[in-house]
């Protein structure tokens, strides 16, 4: 795939002036003003960002740009590559070759410029993960929050990359369960923390069946994220046979073949997976 131009896009004018020997002076004086105006404006004029390029590492699946240095051993990049085999034998999936392009943007107004533009519908976001008929992209700003951005978009990648059509909240739930640093086995505490505490005001109780009826990411609260992440460790962190029903759903998806939901899998098995999921939350409180 050719690799992206990074030349910003200049606003070009032309002007026709129609000018008589009489208004020659007329004319020099409207350019000096111009050059005046032009010269006192170049704070505020807006750059239109473009795509980072001046530096690119390639690790395995992984093909990176970014304006700034970035060592191709990075601990994060070692991390990221790292993931890939994370996410296949964790899911029992196979690995792809399809190229995930992760662009770095130094500048946070660049990045936020560049997805506005490009990307007006997505709610604002430090990092996104976009998925067309040809590429897997993720775009981000090197904050200090990049890592666990990057796990989290990175791993959308790895998924995309072999189950085309996941559904929206179990494509989250597997990236926030990613998000974490690898040595903690995909626990993500602020999650555990928040249910808890909403379920113990009543304000929160599991229920998958109302997360696979969510289609578009703008319907997903933070609540709804951590729900989704509660329901894979739960399925992969608890019994075997939980985590095989995870995988098994996983290839059916892959292979176009599942028939059924989720939760209708779970819930005939266990009909009180809600409870055992609470319980499950229990043992994690920090």
């Amino acid at each position: 795939m050719a690799k992206p131009q990074a030349k910003a896009i200049p606003r070009r004018y032309a002007t026709r002036l129609a000018v008589s020997r009489a208004s020659v002076a007329c004319v020099l004086a409207i350019v000096c003003i111009l050059c005046v105006a032009l010269t006192n404006g170049c704070a505020t004029t807006r750059r239109i960002a473009v795509l980072p390029d001046g530096y690119s590492v390639v690790r395995d699946q992984l093909v990176i740009y970014s304006d700034f240095d970035l060592p191709r051993h990075h601990r994060l990049l070692d991390e990221l590559a790292a993931q890939r085999g994370d996410v296949a034998q964790r899911l029992g999936l196979p690995t792809s070759d399809e190229p995930i392009y992760v662009y770095l943007f130094d500048s946070p107004e660049q990045y936020r410029d560049f997805v506005g533009r490009h990307f007006p519908d997505f709610p604002e976001r430090r990092a996104v993960f976009v998925e067309t008929d040809t590429r897997l992209a993720v775009y981000a700003h090197w904050s200090d929050r990049v890592a666990e951005d990057l796990r989290h978009e990175v791993a959308h990648g790895y998924l995309h990359a072999v189950v085309p059509h996941l559904p929206l909240w179990l494509d989250e739930g597997l990236a926030e369960y990613f998000e974490p640093p690898r040595h903690l086995v995909g626990l993500n505490q602020p999650h555990v923390d928040r249910l808890l505490a909403d379920h113990e005001k009543h304000r929160w109780s599991p229920d998958m069946t109302r997360l696979e009826r969510m289609v578009t990411g703008g319907e997903m609260t933070q609540r709804d994220y951590a729900e989704a992440w509660a329901w894979v460790h739960f399925l992969l962190e608890t019994t075997p046979e939980r985590r095989e029903l995870l995988r098994q759903h996983l290839a059916e998806l892959r292979e176009g073949s599942a028939t059924r939901a989720l939760s209708d899998v779970l819930y005939e098995r266990e009909p009180k997976a809600g409870e055992a999921l609470v319980a499950h939350l229990e043992t994690l409180r920090g």
